[in-house]
């Protein structure tokens, strides 16, 4: 149970982290509904999806036999009844949580369901969902406890979302955030433009996706990537367990994320992908050191898999508490969108290519790029897909390359591969091919 002691500690973690959370937050409502675009006008769809918040353990590289404790949000049945989800899913969390992918103008019904902690039956806490930098015109369906409805431990709540305005957003829980956020409970969201489906031509290139309604194909993709970046500070991990206290002035992180994951595990590839191609062996197992039983906490990947001259786009989003400088040696790239807003109005045009992209706290960004010839005199690798060439997107600060003291390359990097033997098409984002 909370008493005085907790209350303040919590209090003080709030204080800690409403900077960092809600930085970006002001500046995401500049551009409207379409950038003043004709579109047609489509009758809304209805998605129901389903989540349940609990604990659990992950795996992370130079902490051999000791998992890190977390909390996270798993995919559900959204019609599931509370005791079952909580006999099936209570204790085996992931991290991190499922990419949220919706449509412009549909109707969402996302249901909520606390299961509650298996490490810590004594932390009451509830959980909500919340859209960062999303405009909603009632803060019911918000998340932020203060001014809505958090969910309370074996109880469930369907949140309603109907979103006008397309672009990149990341979503986590919003009670205790600082430490639930720090804990894994987080996740990518982004909605797709009703422009999507129509056919634009643009540098050359024929389009039918785009990252935004630009009118002409500006925006236009042939595959995308959603990459959610963070980084996990052990000593907030352990203290959550073993019900210690932690002083957030003293946050010294020793790994750093993509997904959930550390290099070389951000090249493995989907738990999904593996499983359907008959691979479970590439999932990442966890023991989870309260249940006893294996956990598959980290589901997400972040390899990138292109054929050559395919248009990427990077939808990036961050979600811990320090800058992060990203690179593409031998790639340039476009910066199209920022904090859920195209860079361009018009005859105005602020996007930029840049070889370091600059993502702070709470904030995201929308990317292309184009996939190079593949060359054979490239240093190189083979998968199951063939040859590849192989491009590292990565972190720039060398710190956050490593894997808490784990020989060899670690932390913020994965790897954009450019095949010689063309991939099948990409139907979901991320999808990965072994």
């Amino acid at each position: 149970m909370h008493n005085s002691s907790n209350f303040s500690r919590r209090d003080f973690l709030k204080a800690m982290g409403a900077g960092a959370l809600g930085a970006a937050a002001a500046g995401w409502f500049a551009s409207g509904l379409g950038h003043g675009l004709s579109l047609p006008s489509v009758q809304a769809a209805t998605t129901t999806f389903g989540l349940a918040a609990t604990d659990g353990y992950a795996d992370v590289p130079g902490r051999p036999g000791n998992p890190l404790y977390i909390f996270g949000f798993i995919p559900v049945s959204p019609t599931a009844s509370v005791a079952s989800l909580i006999a099936t899913y209570k204790g085996h969390a992931q991290t991190s949580a499922p990419t949220l992918d919706f449509k412009q103008d549909e109707d969402i019904n996302i249901t909520l369901t606390n299961l509650g902690l298996v490490q810590r039956p004594d932390l009451t806490d509830s959980h909500t969902i919340h859209w960062h930098g999303f405009d909603i015109p009632s803060p019911l369906n918000d998340g932020v406890p203060e001014v809505s409805v958090a969910v309370p431990i074996g109880k469930q709540l369907t949140y309603f979302y109907r979103p006008h305005r397309e672009g990149t957003y990341m979503w986590h829980c919003h009670f205790e955030d600082v430490e639930h956020v720090q804990m894994g409970m987080q996740g990518m969201v982004f909605v797709r433009p009703l422009q999507d489906g129509t056919t634009r031509v643009f540098d050359g290139k024929t389009f039918t996706r785009f990252a935004y309604n630009d009118g002409d194909g500006f925006t236009g993709y042939h595959r995308q990537f959603a990459i959610l970046l963070d980084e996990f500070w052990s000593t907030f991990h352990d203290h959550d367990r073993d019900i210690q206290e932690t002083i957030m002035t003293d946050y010294d992180p020793e790994w750093f994320l993509m997904n959930g994951r550390c290099y070389p595990q951000t090249t493995l590839p989907n738990d999904a992908d593996a499983v359907a191609a008959g691979r479970p062996d590439l999932r990442i197992g966890t023991i989870n050191t309260t249940l006893g039983t294996t956990d598959f906490s980290l589901p997400n990947s972040s390899l990138i898999q292109l054929n050559p001259g395919e248009r990427a786009l990077l939808r990036l989003s961050n979600l811990g508490y320090q800058q992060d400088s990203l690179q593409l040696p031998g790639i340039p790239m476009h910066v199209i969108g920022q904090d859920a807003s195209l860079l361009r109005n018009g005859s105005s045009d602020t996007s930029y290519w840049t070889n370091t992209l600059y993502i702070g706290p709470g904030e995201s960004r929308d990317v292309l790029f184009d996939a190079p010839a593949f060359d054979a005199n490239r240093p190189s690798g083979t998968d199951g897909r063939g040859a590849y060439n192989v491009y590292f997107l990565k972190n720039r600060d060398w710190r956050k390359l490593s894997n808490n003291g784990a020989s060899g390359p670690g932390g913020m990097m994965t790897e954009v591969r450019v095949y010689q033997a063309p991939l099948p098409a990409q139907v979901a984002v991320n999808q990965t091919f072994i």
